[in-house]
């Protein structure tokens, strides 16, 4: 009896401090560093899935019921203009300006 006592006791305490250790653990892993890391890391991640993210710079204005949208490809630095058309479906980007470096 004193035995089977004896190896509750010593299990408890093995359970306990796997429980302490993992704990302790994880404390390290929730400071606003780490997860701050985390978020850059899957940010760079998914931009690098999408070279095309944050290469158009899309700019839009009306003036006296007119419509103007230009787009800016941030890569060839060449602006183009939304040309309209009475059906939507068809309006369709045109270039503007071409880059004026090389």
């Amino acid at each position: 009896m004193k035995e089977y006592i004896k190896g509750i006791i010593t299990g408890l305490s093995i359970t306990i401090a796997l429980f302490l250790f993992v704990g302790a653990q994880q404390t390290k892993d929730d400071s606003l560093n780490t997860i701050m890391g985390q978020l850059d890391t899957y940010v760079k991640d998914q931009l690098d899935k999408d070279k095309a993210a944050g290469r158009f710079q899309l700019q839009s204005f009306q003036i006296e019921r007119t419509h103007w949208h230009y787009m800016l490809d941030t890569a060839t630095a060449q602006l183009y203009r939304l040309e309209p058309s009475r059906t939507p479906g068809n309006a369709n980007w045109v270039l503007t300006a071409d880059a004026n470096f090389k």
